[in-house]
Formats: C-alpha cells, sequence, structure tokens
C-alpha cells in the first residue's frame, strides 16, 4: 500500500462504509500522519489514495470506529507539537477518507497509546502513558460530534510506570477492557466503565507474574470474555494468552418484575412510595424530553434497550419521566 517505509500501522473496520482503514506514519520525506482505505474482494484487497492527517512526524498510532458516529477516530502522538496526545476524526467515502482538524487530548507528552470505542456509552477511550505524570496508566473519554471531537478530564488506572497497552471493549460487561505492563514489568489488565465524559476503573490485576509485551486484547461475543496475547518473557518470550472474565453487576429485572421508582431515598426495611405506570417520577437527573428510557441491567437508564427489554418511561424534562408511559 505505499512503497516506502511506514510505522505505528493501525487497522480498523467501518462498517457503515464496508471498507477497512489503515492509519500510519509515512516515514518517506516528510515524515507525515496518514491513512488509506482499503478494499476487500474475494481473497484480495485493493488501496484508496493516501489523506495525510499530520503534516509532522508522529508515534503511537491507534485507530477505533465509532459506530453511532460513523466515523474513525485515529489517536496519536503528536511529535509535531511537543510530543502531545492528539485525535483526529475521518470519514470514508467510497475509497477515500477525509479527515477534521486534529484535537489535542492531553497537552503533555504520551507514549504507548491504546483505542477503543465503548458501543454503550457510544464514546472512544483512548489510554496512555502520561510521561508528565510519573508516567502512569491514564485515560480519557472522547466525544465525537460532526468531524471533530471533544474530550473529558484524563483519569488515572494505574499509579506507576505502564506501557505497551491494548484496549476493547466488553460488550458483555459494558466496560472497556484494558490490557497493559507495568512495573516492575508484569502483564496486567484493568476494566473501566465510562459515564458521561469519564471512566470509573476497578483496581488492576496481574495476569502474568513476568515481563509481558507485545499485548493485544480482543472481545469474543461467542463466549462474552476477552482474550488477552502477549510476548512472554518470563518463559522464552513465547507467544501466550490468557482468557479474562470482566467483573461486572446485573440484576434480574424483567418486564414483568419492574414496577417503578421510589419517590425518594429509602432505607432497608423501610416503607417505600413507588411512583408505578403512568405518574410521574421527579427524581431523574440528565433525562432529555421526549426521549423513552429502557432500564439497563445495571438498574441504570439508557436510551437503548437491553435483554430483555423493559422501558422505563418517557421523559418530560431533565428530571421527570412518565414512568412506563
Amino acid at each position: 500500500f505505499k512503497s516506502n517505509q511506514c510505522q505505528y500501522t493501525s487497522l480498523v473496520y467501518d462498517s457503515s462504509a464496508g471498507k477497512v482503514v489503515l492509519a500510519y506514519l509515512d516515514d518517506g520525506s516528510p515524515q507525515q500522519g496518514a491513512a488509506t482505505v482499503c478494499t476487500i474482494s474475494g481473497t484480495s484487497i485493493s488501496f484508496g489514495s493516501d489523506t495525510v492527517f499530520e503534516s509532522a512526524n508522529i508515534r503511537y498510532t491507534k485507530a477505533a470506529y465509532d459506530a453511532n458516529a460513523q466515523k474513525i477516530v485515529v489517536a496519536y502522538r503528536d511529535q509535531g507539537n511537543s510530543n502531545y496526545g492528539t485525535a483526529v476524526v475521518g470519514t470514508v467515502s467510497g475509497t477515500s477518507i477525509s479527515f477534521g482538524t486534529p484535537v489535542v487530548y492531553y497537552a503533555g507528552n504520551v507514549l504507548f497509546l491504546a483505542n477503543a470505542y465503548d458501543s454503550v456509552a457510544q464514546k472512544v477511550v483512548i489510554s496512555y502513558r502520561d510521561a508528565g505524570n510519573s508516567n502512569y496508566g491514564t485515560a480519557v473519554v472522547g466525544t465525537v460530534s460532526g468531524t471533530s471531537i471533544s474530550f473529558g478530564t484524563p483519569v488515572v488506572f494505574e499509579s506507576s510506570l505502564s506501557q505497551r497497552m491494548n484496549s476493547t471493549f466488553d460488550a458483555t460487561a459494558k466496560k472497556i477492557v484494558t490490557a497493559f505492563q507495568a512495573l516492575p514489568d508484569q502483564g496486567y489488565v484493568v476494566s473501566g466503565k465510562v459515564s458521561g465524559t469519564t471512566i470509573t476503573f476497578d483496581t488492576p490485576l496481574e495476569f502474568k507474574d513476568a515481563e509481558s509485551v507485545d499485548m493485544s486484547a480482543v472481545y469474543d461475543p461467542d463466549s462474552g470474555k476477552v482474550v488477552l496475547a502477549y510476548r512472554d518473557h518470563g518463559n522464552n518470550q513465547y507467544g501466550t494468552a490468557n482468557v479474562f472474565t470482566t467483573g461486572y453487576s446485573e440484576s434480574n429485572i424483567t418486564s414483568e418484575n419492574f414496577i417503578g421508582f421510589s419517590d425518594g431515598a429509602f432505607a432497608t426495611t423501610q416503607s417505600a412510595s413507588i411512583n408505578t405506570a403512568n405518574t410521574i417520577d421527579r427524581n431523574q437527573s440528565g433525562l432529555t424530553a421526549g426521549q423513552t428510557y429502557f432500564v439497563q441491567k445495571d438498574g441504570t437508564l439508557g436510551t437503548t434497550a437491553a435483554s430483555p427489554s423493559v422501558t422505563a418511561g418517557t421523559a418530560i424534562s431533565a428530571t421527570e419521566l412518565i414512568v412506563k408511559g
């Protein structure tokens, strides 16, 4: 696809366009970040023209596909701008891709990026080693709007040197799962739950008590588990894999046993008043008027139905919901 040296390649599938996008550092003259649209036909592949998304040297390219926005998000370290963490939104059309203006998600030196899309929260999560904060493992939530992207506040998931990371989205647990190497070079994995523009992490777990590098993480929807693959320096550098089950909580709620919402906060054993069908619950927050909401397995509300589908009601304001209405 390119007749000169390329580095930091990252592939992602655009399901709306039916194309694969390849983002990379074009190590020619000049060095710059570029992307190519790939078309698969039978057992062959063809390539569109290169499109430059960053006219400077870059590192650690990682691409993700935002299915809600139907956009490609490319994260990278911008060597032409003080090694800042930067991301850009791409739109595929036919065999070409166009990009918006790059956006800095962290004004500091970043290394060893990971990038994954949370299809429930409809956000991208970029993870990285923060050289400006003791090399801690850090992540930031991004929201795509049109051809641009905005970011929340970065969150630390590991308070030690963290690197060589890779992320995936566990659709069963509804969490971002990141495999990474932490001091003293063991393999670790951490899961995080996105809420709004931030992410809350569980405690990192060690999955390999020896130096582990070249991490990869992928979600298997059939088993509802994540596979972690890596090079095991503690065992002759053999290629090795572990199966990881992400922890999560969910209720046994069904459309039959959901009756409504309490009209306030009540302690266990206290009597509670319940707003049932066709009444108005006034104890919500962050709702969009006119939007139908569904009860999720973890007891929260969402705009898409979980399985089983349980309708909570229709919002009439940011704080009010007609129960099952």
